[in-house]
């Protein structure tokens, strides 16, 4: 499909970096954020060698990805980083999908599991980034030591579920993201859909304008949390005029409608994060933008703090 060839992702970031308080960071301006030493600026990874399609979940939030689905044969590592608030244990969930292939739309056992040397690979691991390594991170990665044990489903089923729980100790920081955010799944579920539309489309209208200052401080947290967890300390693009003219270029016009066909309520993080995702064309993705040569997909999570009465855009 045309559109699924010319689509880009587009995700923004900040400038910030961590402080270094166990306290939960609470971010007020850039310059209260301090550099976190390069040795204990840890990232956890998952690395799969897939056998088939799949969706990851960590701690009931997707990881995201193009329609946020994965291909089988796709050796993919994933940084789990921006979505750990804190250290302690935490649940990952793979989804495993039916093959391509499959006639009778059927994930069967063999499919995951063949023999030793024919089967799926899932490796949780830790590194510190390097860019001037041809690896791109320090050191060697300990693969034996590293792999999580896969289970194939017990019979021919439509997918299979495998939960993991991952220790998670060494992260140089804490986040406040979702953590004190209102459980959205004990609210009326169309009182619910009606704001989530309605702060939806107020995102558009602000799109739609070209207005990137207003657009680029609803953003703020979201991104400054995930400089934070990424040690990714150089963001002025963020904020400089020239990120603010590539928003008005690919947005003032050229925003596609919200409305109910299109778009369904997903909610995640065990009720603390929701969003609002497209259901066919662009499927999982959010706002689109369309120019005359390419799309543009403005993904985003949001939460609700508690004490708040509306939605910040927490994460994409």
């Amino acid at each position: 499909m045309k559109l699924l060839q010319l689509i880009f992702i587009f995700s923004i970031f900040t400038s910030c970096a961590q402080t270094t308080k166990k306290k939960s960071t609470s971010i007020n301006t850039m310059k209260d954020i301090k550099h976190i030493p390069k040795e204990k600026q840890i990232t956890y990874a998952i690395h799969i060698n897939a056998k088939t399609p799949y969706e990851i979940y960590i701690d009931d939030i997707p990881l995201p990805g193009f329609g946020r689905f994965y291909e089988s044969g796709m050796n993919a590592t994933l940084e789990l980083n921006p979505y750990l608030l804190r250290n302690g244990t935490h649940k990952l969930k793979i989804r495993y999908l039916p093959l391509e292939s499959a006639k009778d739309s059927l994930l069967h056992p063999g499919d995951v599991y063949h023999n030793k040397d024919a089967k799926w690979n899932i490796f949780f691991v830790r590194f510190i980034k390097n860019s001037d390594d041809p690896l791109g991170y320090e050191g060697e990665i300990d693969y034996g030591n590293s792999e999580l044990e896969v289970v194939p489903p017990p019979r021919s089923l439509p997918f299979w579920e495998q939960e993991f729980d991952l220790d998670i100790k060494d992260l140089p920081y804490t986040l406040d993201g979702w953590g004190k955010s209102q459980d959205l799944s004990e609210l009326d579920r169309e009182e619910l859909k009606k704001d989530v539309f309605s702060f939806y489309k107020d995102l558009r209208t602000t799109l739609n304008k070209g207005d990137a200052d207003k657009f680029i401080k609803l953003t703020e947290k979201r991104n400054q949390e995930l400089s934070i967890s990424t040690y990714d300390y150089d963001q002025s693009y963020f904020y400089s005029e020239e990120h603010k003219e590539d928003i008005k270029s690919k947005c003032t016009g050229n925003i596609w409608e919200i409305n109910e066909q299109d778009y369904s309520v997903k909610v995640y993080a065990y009720g603390k994060i929701v969003s609002l995702e497209r259901i066919g064309e662009f499927k999982n993705n959010g706002v689109i933008a369309e120019t005359e040569t390419n799309y543009y997909s403005y993904n985003l999570k949001l939460h609700k703090p508690i004490g708040s009465d509306t939605f910040e855009i927490i994460r994409k």
